[in-house]
This record gives C-alpha cells, structure tokens and sequence, in this order.
C-alpha cells in the first residue's frame, strides 16, 4: 500500500541521515558513516578517514584510522569511563550523582562539578584530550543517551 511504502521510506531517510552524521568540531566538520553494524569512521572535509569509533553493547572506543586505541570508553547507568587503554587503568570517570550534580573525577580526585543533565559535557574538561576527540566522544555520548 501506498502507506507502507511511505512509512519504508521515511525509515530509509531516518536511518541514512543517522548514518551520515556531522560534528563541527574546532578544527572543522566531520562527516561519519557507518561501514559496518559496529564501526562508524569519521571523515575530514577532503573526505580522508580521520578516526574510527567501534562499538560493543556497554562501550565504544575511539581509535585512529588504522584501527589504534586512542579512548576507551565504558558506559554505566550513572557513570562513565574514559581511559587510554584497554583496561580502563587510571580512567577518568564522569559520574551522575542523586542530588543533580555530576562530577568529573581522575584518581579520586574532583575535577570539575556540573548538572546532570551537562554531564557528557565535561567531556570538554579533559585536557590531555585534543578538542576535536572531545567533540566527537560527546556526540557519542549524546547519541547513547547519556
């Protein structure tokens, strides 16, 4: 009917536009495309691979184009963690506290405090890591809810 087959496209225009993805970072926009269901490469404006993201079910990790971990990061339901190896050593954690705050923390220590509903934001507060990863774990974070 003339229905499903509208309700097929919009889905097909609804998933296409969540594939291609863009993320204005400071060094400029990045374009995404998933090219598998666990892998969604990140692309410069002369369409050349600048970072990789692939997902597992609690987790995703950002990695160069040959596939090298740069962030790990692992997805709780009141926190998050963001370490530079595959066992989440010496992570910072973003955590969302009952009280409506969040917190980014690295050893124990506070680093920043925001709102919980700001909390994928203090992303940004992470100074080892460049503006443009940053730009790109928070709109992962974003698409993951968090």
């Amino acid at each position: 009917s003339v229905l499903s087959i509208f309700i097929f496209c919009m889905a097909l225009l609804f998933t296409a536009c969540k594939d291609n993805a863009k993320v204005t970072t400071q060094n400029g926009t990045l374009s995404s495309k998933m090219t598998k269901p666990d892998k969604k490469k990140y692309y410069n404006s002369s369409d050349v691979v600048v970072y990789e993201v692939k997902y597992k079910t609690d987790a995703f990790k950002l990695r160069t184009p040959d596939s090298d971990l740069i962030w790990k990061i692992k997805l709780y339901e009141n926190k998050v963690k963001i370490s530079d190896n595959e066992e989440n050593l010496n992570p910072y954690e973003i955590k969302k506290l009952d009280n409506g705050e969040s917190k980014l923390e690295k050893d124990d220590m506070t680093i920043e405090r925001s709102t919980v509903e700001d909390a994928r934001n203090l992303v940004y507060k992470i100074k080892a890591m460049p503006a443009d990863q940053q730009d790109i774990i928070v709109a992962e974070l974003m698409e993951k809810g968090f």
